[in-house]
């Protein structure tokens, strides 16, 4: 066997193995992109579906009848930033003029 068939025998596996690398990878940002979309699909829908149940509460539905219905109160999300410590004020030393 020449050397050369040998390289070019190499080359070939090393080629056949980095496209499978590249499909791999190019399918797993396919299914990332998927998964990014479907989870703005679902915040949107959660967000209308939280307005609508509201709306339904102020047109003299209780949550009771709602759920009879089988619609379920939507999920509470804590929005914002966490809240601090509350700390009590310590009043700021007077500026007396002894010095």
């Amino acid at each position: 066997m020449d050397i050369n068939d040998i390289a070019a025998k190499a080359a070939a596996k090393i080629d056949a193995a980095r496209s499978a690398k590249v499909f791999a990878v190019k399918m797993a940002a396919a299914s990332g992109v998927e998964v990014q979309e479907a989870a703005q699909l679902l915040a949107a829908a959660e967000q209308k579906y939280a307005k609508d149940y509201q709306a339904a509460l102020r047109a003299d539905w209780t949550e009771s009848d709602l759920r009879s219905f089988g619609l379920n109160a939507p999920a509470k999300k804590t929005g914002g930033r966490p809240r601090g410590r509350k700390t009590a004020h310590e009043p700021a030393p007077a500026s007396g003029g002894s010095e």
